[in-house]
């Protein structure tokens, strides 16, 4: 397998994060809203984590030589969505959960009808930031229909729906669409708008949706592998959640050893084919190269 640089990705996830952060904490739903639902959704998006999403909307729009202050928005507008969805999926009628990130769920502080409603503010609210981007109207139109498509039911709601209502057997097939919809789509998506904001053309964007779908998939199985691996305090979570609830995952199909071996060999495709792509894709590449030794 690549060697890669854990300092130099942990400095650009830094800077990432601090890029985003500043804008986040500047959302206009904080200085125009009649209740007290924006401190609420704050409470989630301020609550640290990777910043994956936002990293990956960053690094594509400079891997094909674009201004990343073009695709701020974007990132600030992928994270808001990520995170009405953590938001909803931490709810009892969903998977109940009382942890995230190291701190209490946001049902756990200000009740469950607030919790939803935040999550609901920080979904439409997304999409009133992505289209302050600083682009021409119709490539910010084309990348408000990427990110609609990836959130709806195609997608991040269906893979929801497909996470919640499983079937008791299922196979690699029906996991494999589980999480292109519930995790590869943001993972995906973030590539494309980057990718959008730094001008790419359509051969370009196919070429990096095909990867951010296999990167996504990635993710979601080095994250069901620390689900038995990982602990409490490395997570910020719980662990275990799937196999307690009887949850359908690589790992549960195919073993800890099999999806640890699919996870390494895959972070090592992944790398080789974004390093061949037209621009300077090596943060992407290097990200790939990391997923299946992360701890958190």
């Amino acid at each position: 397998m690549r060697k890669y640089d854990p300092v130099l990705l942990k400095d650009s996830l830094s800077s990432t994060a601090l890029w985003v952060e500043q804008e986040l904490d500047q959302l206009f739903m904080y200085q125009r809203s009649i209740s007290r639902l924006p401190s609420f959704a704050g409470y989630s998006l301020g609550s640290g984590g990777k910043r994956i999403r936002p990293f990956l909307v960053r690094a594509a729009c400079c891997a094909v030589g674009g201004d990343p202050d073009r695709a701020l928005h974007a990132a600030c507008a992928v994270e808001m969505i990520h995170t009405y969805s953590l938001i909803h999926d931490d709810l009892p009628a969903m998977d109940n959960d009382d942890l995230r990130r190291g701190k209490p769920t946001l049902h756990m502080t200000c009740g469950e009808d607030q919790a939803l409603l935040a999550g609901d503010l920080l979904l439409v609210e997304a999409f009133g930031v992505l289209l302050r981007t600083p682009l021409r109207p119709g490539r910010v139109a084309r990348m408000v229909r990427h990110l609609a498509s990836a959130a709806g039911p195609g997608y991040l709601v269906g893979g929801q729906y497909m996470d919640m209502y499983h079937p008791v057997e299922a196979d690699m097939d029906w996991i494999r669409l589980m999480i292109k919809g519930k995790t590869a789509a943001l993972i995906r998506v973030s590539l494309e708008l980057g990718a959008l904001a730094g001008g790419a053309g359509d051969e370009l964007i196919s070429e990096v949706s095909r990867e951010g779908d296999r990167l996504g998939y990635l993710f979601q199985l080095t994250d069901d592998i620390l689900d038995i691996r990982g602990s409490t305090s490395e997570m910020g979570k719980k662990v275990s959640k799937d196999s307690d609830l009887g949850k359908c995952n690589p790992v549960t199909k195919l073993g800890l050893d099999t999806a640890i071996k699919e996870g390494e060999e895959l972070s090592s495709d992944i790398a080789e084919v974004f390093s061949g792509l037209s621009g300077n894709w090596e943060n992407i590449s290097t990200l790939a190269l990391y997923l299946p030794d992360r701890r958190k």
